[in-house]
């Protein structure tokens, strides 16, 4: 799947307040949606607090801004995208090292979780998106 594609699927949209208990509350909205039984929802959760909580921390979202998440579902996949409201220092990556700093581990727990996962720009900000198959 390329970064400019977005599976087909029933589209769910959250926008929450750019301050660190919205994490909560995302993560309550994504189990109010899915199956208690889906095997992709405890790492769609982890994947899900990093990247919100890192809009939150770094870019202009949690400077009295928003974060947006769009969840598509379908028989074959999960798509979640957390976006932005710009203003980030850069562009998410992945830290390189041995793992043991105090931050930059939060894309590395998404690539060791996701299928897919990858970087775009939306507005003025930044979509982080990964995807899970069913």
């Amino acid at each position: 799947m390329h970064a400019s594609e977005m599976p087909r699927g029933n589209l769910e949209v959250l926008l929450v307040p750019g301050i660190e208990r919205a994490v909560r509350h995302v993560r309550q909205w994504l189990r109010d949606l899915l199956d208690p039984d889906d095997p992709a929802l405890d790492d769609l959760l982890v994947c899900c607090s990093e990247t919100v909580t890192n809009a939150i921390r770094y870019t202009d979202s949690g400077r009295d801004g928003q974060v947006r998440i769009e969840l598509v579902t379908s028989a074959k996949h999960l798509h979640l995208s957390v976006i932005d409201d710009g203003g980030a220092k850069t562009v998410p990556h992945l830290v390189t090292g041995d793992g043991t700093a105090e931050s930059g581990r939060g894309l590395r727990i998404v690539d060791a979780c996701a299928d897919e996962w990858g970087v775009k720009p939306q507005g003025k900000g930044l979509s982080v998106w990964f995807l899970f198959r069913r």
